[in-house]
């Protein structure tokens, strides 16, 4: 073996062993990703439902005043606003992030992006409340003219609209994740080692409603793209934080660069999206098909060590190739080289050489004259001959 097939092997060996140790090594998901904090607080609109309450009218409060042991002094739907918003932050996060303890995690690479998308949401979420808090009074009133049985009960619990604005707060915070030095358990570790579970658990709600998009169709919409292209981008934003992400991220990558950018898919693309749609649709599946994925090519050898090793042994063959005709090349060019008769199987110098045979006649009379003589026939009939005796 060459000193260059040698240093090609351990290359080879180098790299397949950094691909083993790559999906055990600890991740730096604190310097690599952004932690967002949602502090919205929104004026729940509800008190406590009270003994002297329930004597303020001759029924029972209607369902749509009491519940839960609380009764409502305001309108709900007045308060939906604030609810709508931050859910919008929250899809926002989990576009392109993933849920981790109390907050969302980010990549870096979109948190600046992120942070101007749900800081403009906040600033709408503050201008609705400036709005809701001019028409207080005219969203207590509508309320107490909805259940005039029970006005005095709302109004004994209305609180004043200063106090209001202090229990509507709208921000959102962007942090670092450092540990602190000193900690009596440091579970930092373990936390970070689960983000991979919870970004295909969350990748799995987001796929349920893919299924019927399939069922008893046979052509996909480009409503439903629509949802495969925001679970790409989830997953292509977090590749890093688990490897077993990346395989996914290719097969949907491959299968969406082939679909047709209008009109519905059809054929064998739309079997393709079956199964992909079966894939991420199980947070386990993918799970499972990553790890072997990435399994199966580590036993596939590295094509660019194949590359090496073949151009190194070809260099090789040829080297030998061209010793082995210098080698003929100059045998034949020597003529003292050249191989002789072995003196004792040489013919002797007085020997004849043998004639050719150029009349067959003598050949077969001498046939006929070294042949024995024939025998004299037996007397009586022949004996019968069996099929045995024929030869084929």
């Amino acid at each position: 073996m060459t000193t260059d097939t040698t240093d090609a092997l351990s290359a080879a060996d180098t790299t397949d062993a950094m691909r083993l140790e790559q999906p055990t090594q600890t991740l730096r998901l604190t310097n690599a990703m952004t932690l967002f904090l949602i502090d919205y607080h929104i004026w729940s609109g509800r008190k406590k439902l009270r003994p002297e309450d329930l004597r303020m009218g001759g029924n029972l409060p209607p369902d749509g005043l009491v519940s839960l042991g609380s009764k409502k002094v305001c309108d709900p739907d007045a308060l939906r606003v604030f609810h709508r918003k931050r859910r919008h932050v929250e899809r926002q996060l989990l576009a392109v992030g993933t849920r981790f303890l109390s907050g969302y995690l980010v990549p870096n690479t979109h948190a600046a992006d992120v942070l101007a998308q749900i800081t403009a949401i906040t600033a709408e979420a503050r201008e609705a409340a400036e709005d809701f808090l001019a028409d207080y009074d005219r969203h207590i009133d509508a309320w107490c003219a909805a259940y005039p049985t029970w006005e005095q009960a709302i109004r004994n619990a209305i609180d004043p609209v200063e106090v209001v604005r202090g229990q509507l707060r709208f921000r959102v915070l962007a942090l670092q994740i450092e540990t602190a030095e000193g900690v009596a358990e440091d579970t930092l570790a373990d936390d970070l080692a689960a983000v991979g579970e919870t970004i295909f658990s969350e990748v799995e709600q987001v796929a349920r409603s893919l299924e019927q998009s399939f069922l008893g169709r046979d052509a996909l919409s480009q409503r439903a793209v629509g949802t495969f292209r925001r679970i790409y981008d989830k997953l292509d934003a977090l590749s890093f934080a688990d490897y077993r992400i990346d395989p996914v991220v290719r097969a949907l990558h491959d299968w969406l660069g082939r679909l047709p950018a209008s009109g519905p898919i059809g054929g064998s693309l739309f079997l393709e999206g079956w199964a992909l749609m079966r894939l991420v649709g199980d947070a386990q599946a993918m799970a499972r098909h990553g790890a072997g994925i990435l399994a199966l090519s580590e036993l596939m050898p590295d094509a660019d060590a194949i590359a090496s090793l073949a151009g190194t042994d070809h260099r090789a063959a040829e080297a030998e190739d061209a010793d082995e005709v210098d080698a003929e090349a100059t045998a034949v060019a020597d003529p003292a080289d050249a191989p002789r008769p072995d003196a004792e199987t040489a013919l002797p110098m007085d020997t004849p050489a043998a004639e050719p045979v150029t009349d067959f006649d003598d050949l077969f009379d001498e046939m006929a004259a070294t042949a024995p003589a024939p025998t004299t026939p037996p007397s009586g009939p022949p004996e019968p001959i069996g099929v045995q005796d024929f030869w084929f």
